[in-house]
């Protein structure tokens, strides 16, 4: 395992520009444009050599999509809790049923 750890070593800056974890939205189109050369080279061909360079860079693509849903999905909900503790707010008023312009007739005043 040390060889092969070894020459990772003595070929990694040559391909660290071309195989990394994105952190920015540039990194994930440069990753992205990869990809899409791999296919264009490999086509369906699934016993390429380059097959798993393919995957490799899919996966890592993968993960900052789903890295990206997630804090896109965090920032909603953090707004969503913020807009509804304004909505119901200690100095919000207190609503009637007198103050309704029209009612439900099929609300069952549950």
């Amino acid at each position: 395992m040390l060889t092969e750890i070894q020459t990772a070593q003595d070929i990694w800056p040559r391909l660290a520009p071309l195989i990394f974890v994105p952190r920015t939205e540039n990194d994930y189109q440069r990753l992205s444009a990869l990809r899409d050369d791999l296919i264009g080279i490999i086509g369906e061909n699934e016993n390429h050599p380059l097959i798993s360079l393919m995957e490799v860079v899919e996966a890592l693509i993968e993960k900052y999509e789903l890295e990206q849903e997630s804090a896109e999905r965090e920032t909603w909900h953090h707004f969503s809790m913020q807009t509804l503790a304004r909505a119901y707010a200690d100095d919000e008023p207190e609503y009637t049923t007198d103050m309704l312009k029209w009612t439900n007739p099929d609300y069952e005043g549950k």
